[in-house]
Formats: structure tokens, C-alpha cells, sequence
């Protein structure tokens, strides 16, 4: 049931008894709508006044931006041929301009065996003993194997005493276990171990127990057809790191050198590989190619190979050489040369001629100051109806409209914001203001920027523009960048105009809460009155209408006997 309502109110008296309290409900209930509207309209301020403290904070970022040095120290650089060379630009460089000539790119150093005609051709020797049992006799006099162990300069003798009638295996037996085969520690030098050539022949291989990947493991034998010692070479490069060492086993193929040499843990920057030249005789050979470019990397091989140089071959440079405003450089790479230039990173793509400059990059400068104008009239927008316009959209709905709209604190601000636009700093050039930059205000309140002035204004003397926005370092005088960021600062500050006037709304909304709530129970309690007012005069006219019909049959009966 309704407050002050009663459901069968009327019904004695037949009156509209109910129809007459809900009238004046209505009537009473007009007063706490305007409230309530009053509320609804405080609210949308409220969001309203979010929306507005939105796009100041937009314009303040841009004015920031403005205000910073580092946005004006960006540069861009560019090269007359993208085809020869590219390069990039820290920022802070003075602007400049450079002829450059690449005369001669950095190659890597490259070797190359004479061809071969598959890859399992062998790269290494392996014996041929004629001898088919591993334990048939070999010697037929007493002598002695000396077996040289270590650097050429200072080897370690291993002498081995050998008697007649000793067999493969046994000879390998008395190197293995000789105690001439031993360093200061103890530990065994040389492995002695029976192999099969390819044609299934029986030979000893002497090989370092180290594993041969060491200057001082290099093994040699002379005098003794039926045993061989693995190959020891060395591969390094010309900018004196450790070189790599490996031992190649007799008979080792060309493609087991690759794989070795690929793998090898102390590769210094090389890379082994078999190719196809095409020959249709020989048409395989093996290369050895620097990882790196420049003389730096320029590969070294002792023993020698049976291998032949070809790029960098009769001592031809293999830097890159080029001539900078006349000056001849060179240097170990094609990319990455940064210490040519100040500031500038280069990189070789061909020989030929082409121009570097490096200029001031104001993109960003110059976006930031279109936005900031853009912004305020975005912002403008939402707090300008033009008359016509507001006639014209009489019908339209209020909530598409900016509730602040005609707002004397806002309109204030905007005219705060218009002076701030166009204030004038002592820069000592022709630059001042934004009004000599392209800044127009329009008649009707608007600001606009012409961006071909501005674009000008950038080309002619970007440091005048510079000084325009940035603060002077020597005076401390603010540019027009930090003025208009701390004004607008102050704007979106707890105690800026936005923040104030939205304060003041949500106080006055808490007040209107308070006192809706007040008159509704106010309205309540008189209406419940009203309602049994109203239901006891209902019952009394009722009584009363009772009593007239009984008394009206009560006469009527009377008339009837007369």
C-alpha cells in the first residue's frame, strides 16, 4: 500500500476521496522534484568538471613537452645515396654536413684447397705397411723407437726399446705402458692403439692423451714405416687471441677436418666448409672463411695447408677504406662505425660517393604545438553554445550538452587560457609568441595555427623556436613552455578553479541529498495524516448517509399509512 493512501478510501462516502489526497500529494511533491532535478543537473557538473580537468591535463602534457630541452636537441639524419651507405643520429649533434666516399668494403679473410673430387677423399696420409695381422712379428732386430712429444723447441724424448720378433700389438703395449711415457705427475703423454688403413692394413697410431687440442701435444715419429702420429695444426687469427689446435688422425677426410674444426671449443672465429665449384673434374674444396670482417681477422694456419689464400690473398687490405671530407679512414667493419662522426653510425652497403647531413628533427616540437592548440579548442568547445546554435537545438537533449556550458568560472578560465596562449617572451629574435609562429585568434573566440608559418618559422631558425619555449639557462627567464605548463598547473590543482567549482557542487549536492530526504519524510508523515483524516471522514459520511436512508424509509413508511 502507497504511504498515505487507503485502498477502499471513498467507498462509504462515495467520494473521490483518494483521487483528492493523491492531487495534493502531487501538488506537494513538485517542490522535492525540482530538487531532485537540481541534484541531477549538480551531477552531470560534476562529471562534467572530470571531463574538463581531462583535457587541461592533456594540454599541460603537451606544454611540457614543450618545456623540456631534450625535445629540442632531437636530430635526423639523412644520405644523399641509401644505396651506398645508411646511418643513424644521437640526438644533441650540431647540425652538419660530410662528403663520404666508400672506396672499399671489409671482406673476411677466405682460403681454399685445390679441388677434390668427393668429400671423403682423404686430407691426412695414412701408412701403408703391407702388414695384415696385428700380432704377426714386425722387428727382426733389437732397436729403439724415439718418439718426440711437445713443442718443436722443447720436447720430451719418449725412447721405446724394441727387440726382434715383436708383433703390432705388443709394440703399442710397451709405448702404453713405457715409463718414459709419463710427465713429472705420472700421467701417460702418448696413446699407442692398432688401426686399419683403408685397405684393411694394420698400423700403430700415436695420438696425445690430452686429446691434442694444446701447442704442446704435437707428436712425431721418424724411422718406423708401420707407425704414424696424428697431425697437430693450429688456426688462429690475426688479432693474436689463442689460436685453436686440433689433431687430425692419419687418414682423416676433408669433411672429418670441417666437422672438427666447426666444433672445436677454442674455434677463435672461423668456419670450415666444403663446396661445390662446379669442376667437372675436382669439383669440391675445402675453405676456411673469418667469421669477422678486417685484417683484424685474417686466419693464420701452421702447419700450412695444403690451402691457398683468396680474399685478402698478397697481403690485400681487407678493411673497409673511405674518405670522409678528404680524409682517408679505415676499419675493420662495414657496420656499426660510430667513431667517425660524432654522434653518427654508419654502414657500408657498396663502394661509391654520398652526402651525410645531420639536422635538427623538430617533428615532435612541432606536433606538440598543433596539438596544444587543438586541444584548447576541443576544450573551448565544451564550454561555448553559441546562441544560434542553441536555439536551433532547443529540442535537443540536455545530457548531450556540457553541463558547464555558459559557466562564469569557465568562461573566465578560457579567457585566462587565450591570454596564456599569447604571452610574449623576450627572446631577442623575431619569435616571441606563438602569434609569430601561426597562432590566429578568430572571431569567433577560437584559436587556429597556420602551419606552413609554423614550418617556416622551424626551417629559417629552429634554435629561435627553441628559445621561444625552453627556459633561458643563463637568466632562469621561463620559456612560453613552462609558463604555460605551471599556469595550467595551477589550473588542475586541488585549489585550480576546476576543483573548486567541483567541490562546491558536491557539497551542494550532499545538501540537496540531506534535504530531499528531510521534505520526503516530511511529506510522508503529513499525507499518512491526511490519509486517516481522511479515511474518518469517509466512515462519518458514511454514518451520516446511513442514518438519511433509514430515516428517509422511516417516513416513507409513514407516508404509506396516512
Amino acid at each position: 500500500m502507497a504511504t498515505g493512501s487507503i485502498t477502499s478510501m471513498g467507498l462509504g462516502s462515495g467520494l473521490e476521496l483518494q483521487d483528492i489526497l493523491d492531487k495534493l500529494r502531487e501538488v506537494d511533491q513538485g517542490q522535492i522534484t525540482v530538487k531532485k532535478n537540481k541534484k541531477t543537473e549538480l551531477e552531470n557538473q560534476v562529471d562534467d568538471y572530470k571531463g574538463i580537468n581531462a583535457k587541461l591535463f592533456a594540454m599541460k602534457t603537451d606544454a611540457l613537452n614543450l618545456s623540456l630541452q631534450s625535445n629540442f636537441m632531437e636530430n635526423s639524419v639523412s644520405v644523399s645515396d641509401e644505396d651506398i651507405l645508411t646511418a643513424t643520429v644521437n640526438d644533441g649533434i650540431a647540425e652538419a654536413s660530410f662528403s663520404l666516399d666508400v672506396t672499399q668494403k671489409a671482406q673476411r679473410n677466405s682460403w681454399q684447397t685445390p679441388g677434390f673430387a668427393k668429400p671423403s677423399e682423404l686430407l691426412t696420409a695414412e701408412p701403408v705397411t703391407g702388414i695384415t695381422d696385428a700380432d704377426a712379428a714386425v722387428t727382426t732386430v733389437n732397436e729403439t723407437m724415439s718418439i718426440s712429444y711437445g713443442e718443436p723447441a722443447t720436447p720430451t724424448a719418449i725412447d721405446i726399446d724394441l727387440t726382434s720378433g715383436m708383433s703390432l700389438t705388443e709394440i703399442a703395449e710397451a709405448v702404453n705402458t713405457s715409463s718414459a711415457n709419463k710427465d713429472a705427475d705420472g700421467n701417460q703423454l702418448v696413446t699407442a692403439s692398432v688401426a686399419l688403413n683403408s685397405d684393411d692394413e694394420y698400423y700403430i697410431r700415436l695420438s696425445a692423451k690430452s686429446g691434442g687440442t694444446s701447442a704442446d701435444s704435437e707428436i712425431s715419429v721418424a724411422g718406423f714405416s708401420y707407425v704414424e702420429a696424428d697431425t697437430l695444426i693450429s688456426i688462429g687469427q690475426a688479432d693474436g687471441s689463442t689460436p685453436m689446435y686440433l689433431s687430425l688422425a692419419p687418414g682423416a677426410t676433408y669433411e672429418n677436418a670441417v666437422n672438427q674444426i666447426n666444433a672445436a671449443s677454442g674455434n677463435p672465429g672461423v668456419t670450415a666448409a666444403i663446396v661445390n665449384t662446379g669442376d667437372t673434374t675436382d669439383p669440391y674444396r675445402m675453405t676456411l672463411t673469418a667469421n669477422d670482417t678486417g685484417e683484424e681477422s685474417r686466419i693464420t694456419i701452421s702447419p700450412s695447408l695444403a690451402m691457398d689464400e683468396v680474399s685478402g690473398a698478397g697481403g690485400a687490405s681487407l678493411n673497409s677504406t673511405f674518405t670522409l671530407n678528404g680524409i682517408l679512414y679505415q676499419r675493420q667493419t662495414n657496420d656499426g662505425i660510430s667513431d667517425v662522426i660524432p654522434g653518427v653510425t654508419l654502414n657500408f652497403k657498396k663502394t661509391g660517393e654520398s652526402t651525410v647531413t645531420i639536422k635538427k628533427d623538430m617533428e615532435n616540437v612541432k606536433e606538440n604545438i598543433v596539438s596544444l592548440v587543438d586541444k584548447f579548442n576541443d576544450l573551448m568547445s565544451d564550454l561555448t553554445v553559441p546562441k544560434e546554435d542553441s536555439e536551433k537545438d532547443s529540442e535537443k537533449e540536455e545530457s548531450e550538452k556540457n553541463s558547464l556550458a555558459g559557466s562564469t568560472s569557465m568562461k573566465r578560465m578560457i579567457s585566462d587560457l587565450k591570454t596564456l596562449l599569447g604571452t610574449t617572451i623576450d627572446t631577442g629574435s623575431d619569435y616571441t609568441s606563438l602569434f609569430d609562429i601561426g597562432l590566429e585568434i578568430n572571431r569567433d573566440g577560437t584559436v587556429t595555427l597556420d602551419e606552413k608559418k609554423l614550418d617556416t618559422a622551424i626551417a629559417s631558425d629552429p634554435d629561435a623556436i627553441g628559445s621561444l619555449f625552453l627556459r633561458d639557462l643563463e637568466t632562469g627567464t621561463k620559456g612560453l613552455g613552462d609558463t604555460i605548463n605551471d599556469s595550467l598547473l595551477d589550473m588542475v590543482s586541488s585549489h585550480g578553479v576546476v576543483a573548486t567549482e567541483q567541490s562546491a557542487a558536491k557539497t551542494r549536492i550532499t545538501r540537496l541529498d540531506k534535504d530531499i530526504e528531510t521534505s520526503t519524510e516530511r511529506l510522508n508523515k503529513k499525507y499518512e495524516t491526511m490519509a486517516k483524516t481522511f479515511a474518518k471522514l469517509d466512515s462519518y459520511i458514511s454514518t451520516i448517509n446511513s442514518q438519511s436512508k433509514a430515516l428517509t424509509s422511516m417516513i416513507d413508511s409513514f407516508n404509506k399509512e396516512d
